[in-house]
């Protein structure tokens, strides 16, 4: 029997399709897309409050499941110390969010160990050396490092049939796994959850 369940939803809050209500203020738009979708990944340097977002984190419903993905680049996971400052305003929220990166060559084995405590999956073109603490699994062209919960992280637009076509592969992970189409807006998202619930997922 398929454990395949899909998290579903994209990079950035800036939704461009009418999404939210003209009259939304600005710093409500996370409680908004919230009751729509059920992942988002926010860049750790990004323009959002990222503690406001954790703050709604913890007022939401319990039983909303919802996974928050903050995203950084390779180059800043170069280093222990790196790392350390970089996570620092956030290590406290380290359970509430899964700490994402796209790497084209493995971690040092200092930093793996200072992420051990954190929620992590790592996304690569190529098979790195990752050591055994983390799982892993190749799915559509990538390779997955993770420590909990899955990221499948893509900027390709798709057409339904893609769309279909992804989520069939990306089923084959058979778990909880996070979807985040980048540059997709709230009628794609709508259509590939569809199509997954189409599809039995």
């Amino acid at each position: 029997m398929s454990e395949t369940k899909f998290l579903i939803g994209r990079s950035g809050l800036d939704l461009q399709d009418d999404f939210y209500p003209d009259d939304l203020p600005h710093e409500w738009r996370f409680d908004y897309y919230y009751t729509m979708f059920r992942a988002l990944s926010l860049p750790i340097d990004g323009e959002e409050d990222l503690e406001s977002v954790f703050e709604n984190l913890a007022e939401a419903e319990a039983e909303d499941e919802f996974e928050l993905v903050i995203s950084v680049e390779a180059q800043q996971l170069q280093t222990a110390d790196a790392v350390q400052k970089l996570l620092a305003p956030i290590a406290e929220h380290r359970s509430e969010f899964i700490l994402f990166c796209e790497l084209d060559q493995a971690l040092d084995a200092d930093v793996l160990a200072l992420l051990k405590d954190y929620r992590v999956c790592f996304q690569s073109s190529s098979t790195l050396e990752m050591g055994a603490d983390l799982q892993h699994r190749s799915v559509t062209t990538k390779e997955l490092y993770y420590s909990d919960i899955p990221v499948l992280y893509s900027s390709d637009p798709w057409n339904e049939q893609q769309m279909r076509d992804y989520l069939e592969q990306a089923a084959e992970i058979n778990s909880t796994t996070v979807l985040i189409c980048k540059y997709a807006e709230a009628e794609t998202l709508n259509k590939i959850r569809v199509i997954s619930e189409i599809l039995g997922f």
